[in-house]
């Protein structure tokens, strides 16, 4: 339920906050700090939502186990059901590559991590980059089969992990239903240290910062792989560690003036980046040489004074996506003499592949395998069209495969004819059936 109040003093009797979950299994959410709010209230499965008195439902949940608290509420804006699923889509794209998927229609998640838009938006950003260098003519067909490569596993990631910050809270509902936390007793006092135990343990949706921040395009085939080989750094749950390991975001760094990122650095755009911190920028003017013939719009940034930069990013030279991904970096030992230039900016722009690919570093994080994956928190795979009490956008996603990999309505990308007359349309939404016949394209 969404809802306006200003009744601060109640609202805010635990203290200040953006988001508090209730022991009993309720959620408040602040959605602007001021008046409007968000309260999630479980239900079973077979209670109609419309039954349910809203302002009740929210002085409820407030109080708690101490029972309602009532507040003012100015205004009741949405009432609605939805229940927590997980999806992914087994092909991003269509057999005919005319056909990207991203957001809800190739993935959904359980909202705990807020995982959600945030992987929509990663998806979105890669497609549309890429797709806007293959109208621009230097983009290759590797550059658009990419995309499920590098968005697939990221998004099979993200959900999982979605599902085992359900399962916490899901943990914590079961310990409070086993007693009185609130009881003064030795058995309230008892419970309480297990709910608290429980959350300290298993805090990952507050700090997984290698989730957010350290996720790498490892399956890409428009990466190119170090050439010395070596092993790839450690992917932490908890911990993001900076790295130029191609596939990785470029790690920020503030330039030696203290003010000036890096990333102000980086070309705009469609262009690429190269970094050159070489003190001849011996590897600058080539780059700068091939792109040209290549007609790939690249930036050069030299900087040869930046020692403190330099020492993170690890190289002399790195060439960095319009996304801000790493795509290559210069060897560590022989210089520009060991790099085949062409070679790393056909492969980046996707005129050829990369050879080779690397392990994943997330080890057993990818869930299952081809069309069996089993996700943390789930009861198997059900045909989508029959799970109860899905939100109205949920079910406008429709069945693509048997284990819930949708095809719907977030955001379906089609480059029509991107071959021949290089023209482009938007997102659509359009009907199931409609995109049924869109999808074997």
């Amino acid at each position: 339920m969404h809802f306006k109040s200003r009744d601060l003093s109640k609202l805010h009797r635990h203290g200040q906050f953006w988001h508090i979950f209730f022991t009993q299994g309720g959620a408040l959410i602040s959605q602007d700090e001021k008046d409007t709010w968000t309260v999630h209230v479980p239900i079973p499965l077979d209670l109609d939502c419309s039954t349910l008195d809203p302002k009740e439902a929210v002085c409820k949940t407030l109080g708690g186990p101490e029972g309602p608290v009532h507040i003012d509420i100015d205004e009741v804006l949405v009432t609605s059901s939805w229940r927590p699923n997980i999806c992914l889509a087994d092909e991003y794209i269509s057999k005919g590559g005319r056909v990207f998927l991203s957001g809800d229609s190739a993935h959904q998640n359980i909202p705990t991590g807020g995982y959600g838009m945030n992987t929509a938006v990663g998806d979105s950003f890669d497609i549309a980059w890429k797709i806007a260098a293959v109208v621009a003519g230097y983009g290759g067909d590797a550059l658009l089969r990419s995309y499920e490569e590098e968005r697939q596993p990221v998004a099979a990631r993200n959900i999982d992990q979605s599902g085992a910050h359900w399962s916490v809270h899901a943990k914590v509902w079961g310990l409070s239903a086993d007693g009185d936390a609130q009881a003064d007793d030795s058995a309230g006092q008892a419970l309480r240290a297990r709910i608290t135990e429980t959350v300290l343990e298993n805090d990952a949706e507050n700090k997984a910062h290698g989730m957010e921040l350290g996720y790498r395009y490892y399956k890409s085939s428009v990466i190119n792989r170090d050439s010395e080989g070596g092993l790839e750094p450690e992917w932490k749950l908890f911990d993001y560690v900076p790295s130029t390991w191609p596939g990785v975001r470029a790690p920020h760094v503030f330039l030696k003036d203290g003010k000036t990122s890096i990333f102000d650095c980086f070309g705009s755009g469609s262009q690429y980046t190269l970094v050159d911190f070489s003190a001849d920028g011996q590897y600058a003017s080539v780059f700068d040489e091939v792109a040209s013939r290549l007609a790939m719009p690249l930036k050069i940034v030299l900087l040869p004074e930046e020692k403190h930069a330099r020492q993170i990013w690890e190289r002399e030279a790195v060439l960095i996506r319009p996304d801000d991904h790493v795509c290559w970096r210069s060897p560590l030992q022989g210089g520009l003499g060991n790099v085949d230039v062409e070679n790393v900016l056909l492969v980046s722009i996707g005129q050829r592949v990369a050879q080779g690919q690397a392990q994943s570093p997330y080890g057993d994080a990818l869930p299952g395998d081809g069309k069996h994956r089993s996700f943390t928190a789930t009861i198997g795979n059900v045909n989508q069209t029959k799970v109860e009490k899905l939100a109205s956008f949920q079910q406008w996603e429709w069945l693509c495969a048997l284990n819930c990999s949708i095809v719907g309505w977030w955001s379906v990308c089609i480059p029509q004819s991107i071959h021949k007359n290089r023209n482009v349309c938007g997102w659509i939404r359009n009907s199931p059936l409609e995109l049924s016949t869109i999808i074997r394209q």
